[in-house]
């Protein structure tokens, strides 16, 4: 399939999807309340026709103003608010994909060397052992031992150095063991190659050819696997804003759906909020996979 297929195939894929979630998202929600003895009974009120009205007004008012609809605070539309909560989750996304990347590929190369001697339970065996956790246990479990244990990183600050750095860092843990063994992998498949060889034949140091041969033929391998990494991002990025209360977008995601265990989708239901955040996320994926598409065409093994 060429490299164009691809990458429409992955944008009709994407809208499809981005579709499906709009449509979710403006079924009616209304309760019809009733009394059974001494039990009080929800159920929900599906009508075709009034799901219909709903998508119609809702894309008819989105036209004739220019907007979304208003968010749960005054004075402020659902894009607004939801723009602003997709920017402060898009720097963390970003640099945990920065670190996830460098540090993945520095990890990788530490395990593949370390592989090679008697201190090879620091390199394979430590990525083996965080990518077998769970990530959200993982994620739990770091923030847990940071709050109770190290007093002197104001963990919950909403300003200064922490408030962006500490989520950034926490969310590049498990990209960068990811990586890691994806790194490690690919170096340790070229081991024999004709081209490994032919270095090693002509006195290069092991650090160049490693650098400049195994790893330069190995990154289109690795960028390949940009959609797994951001989907492992995102995820862990939900548990950060939750548990931090990080004004992001996973954060204001729950919000807009102001789900409630007793009756369901509270009178706070912010459609629009949810609707551009989701179009955020399909567009941030589709570019990473349309990245992922070029460089299995243009990266690989040379």
């Amino acid at each position: 399939m060429s490299l164009k297929s691809q990458m429409l195939k992955s944008t009709l894929i994407s809208v499809f999807a981005f579709m499906l979630v709009v449509l979710i998202v403006l079924i009616p929600r209304d309760l019809n309340m009733r009394i059974e003895g001494y039990i009080v009974v929800a159920d929900p009120a599906f009508k075709w026709s009034q799901f219909t009205e709903n998508v119609y007004q809702f894309f008819s008012n989105a036209i004739a103003s220019g907007s979304l609809g208003p968010s749960r605070y005054q004075g402020q539309s659902a894009e607004a608010a939801a723009f602003e909560a997709v920017g402060m989750s898009l720097l963390v996304i970003v640099s945990a994909l920065f670190l996830g990347l460098v540090f993945g590929v520095l990890k990788g190369v530490a395990d593949y060397k370390l592989s090679k001697t008697k201190f090879s339970v620091f390199g394979n065996w430590t990525t083996w052992l965080f990518q077998s956790m769970p990530d959200f246990f993982l994620m739990l479990v770091i923030q847990w031992y940071l709050v109770k244990h190290v007093p002197f990183i104001r963990y919950f600050a909403v300003e200064g150095w922490e408030a962006f750095v500490i989520p950034a860092l926490l969310v590049s843990i498990y990209p960068v063991v990811y990586i890691a063994r994806i790194t490690s992998s690919s170096l340790a498949a070229q081991e024999g190659k004709l081209y490994i060889m032919l270095a090693k034949a002509k006195g290069l140091r092991d650090r160049v050819i490693v650098f400049k041969h195994m790893l330069l033929n190995g990154i289109g391998l690795i960028l390949t696997h940009l959609p797994g990494l951001l989907v492992y991002i995102l995820s862990n990025l939900f548990i950060v804003e939750l548990y931090r209360n990080y004004p992001g977008a996973s954060w204001r995601l729950v919000q807009a759906l102001d789900f409630n265990a007793y009756v369901g989708t509270g009178p706070g239901y912010e459609p629009g909020i949810i609707i551009y955040i989701c179009f955020s996320f399909m567009v941030l994926f589709l570019l990473v996979q349309w990245i992922s598409h070029m460089a299995r065409r243009f990266l690989g093994p040379q």
